[in-house]
């Protein structure tokens, strides 16, 4: 004879739930002998649901489980299933977000785009723009450009200038008027705010020469040509 389940107490009260279980018990007397011998086990989807049924057919007609256990119960699973449903979706989400990143940053191949950088590769021909990231208003900014050897080729006096991205273009040649050859030069920005001389943050332009993936995650890296990778998330402005 089967003994009831008394006064609605509930043998699923005994176990933790988890998504990631698989065991299914096959009967309801070997369920009962688990939870009686068990002090903390873990359910699946198809165990929470097969304790359930034995519970229901188990319990006292005269006395059966309480209403507010039976939707507790119910409520538990549902969360469990959410959890699931929940994990499904962010992973997928996640992954077409990779795909989305992926594709945007291929088609920056060839060409030039903005990157926080205080260095830049010179071709050797015409000149190239920057940006000086300004925080407040000054009198006197000004932008030296140094080469490999760090000796300054280059001084720009640009005056007073308001807060803000303050464009700067330099024209290839040093203070003498020489050309300068092909090469990664070093933009150094200063400017007096509040008092004292101050580096400022550059913007420089780079050539993309390819981009790099990573199977297991992580952020996508632009291959820079002169000045090594970077992140897609460091690039500020993509030119025309």
């Amino acid at each position: 004879m089967t003994t009831p389940v008394n006064n609605g107490a509930s043998i699923l009260s005994q176990y933790a739930i988890s998504p990631t279980s698989s065991n299914a018990t096959t009967s309801a007397a070997a369920t009962a002998a688990a939870a009686a011998t068990a002090t903390q086990q873990t359910l699946g989807e198809n165990d929470f649901l097969t304790m359930m049924m034995a519970q229901l057919q188990n319990q006292d007609p005269l006395n059966p489980m309480d209403n507010s256990a039976f939707v507790a119960q119910l409520a538990q699973f549902s969360q469990v299933s959410g959890i699931q449903n929940l994990n499904t979706t962010m992973s997928s989400l996640s992954s077409n977000m990779t795909s989305n990143q992926a594709l945007q940053a291929s088609s920056l191949i060839g060409k030039q785009v903005y990157v926080n950088s205080n260095q830049a590769a010179y071709n050797g021909q015409g000149s190239f723009t920057g940006m000086v990231t300004l925080p407040q208003s000054t009198d006197n900014l000004s932008v030296q450009v140094s080469d490999a050897s760090g000796a300054v080729v280059q001084q720009m006096a640009l005056g007073t200038q308001a807060a803000g991205s303050v464009p700067f273009t330099w024209n290839g040649s040093s203070s003498s008027g020489a050309s300068m050859p092909a090469g990664t030069y070093t933009i150094t920005a200063t400017a007096d705010i509040a008092g004292k001389n101050t580096q400022l943050a550059t913007v420089l332009p780079a050539s993309v020469n390819s981009v790099s993936f990573s199977s297991s995650g992580g952020a996508i890296q632009l291959n820079l040509q002169g000045l090594g990778t970077t992140p897609l998330s460091s690039v500020q402005q993509i030119a025309q």
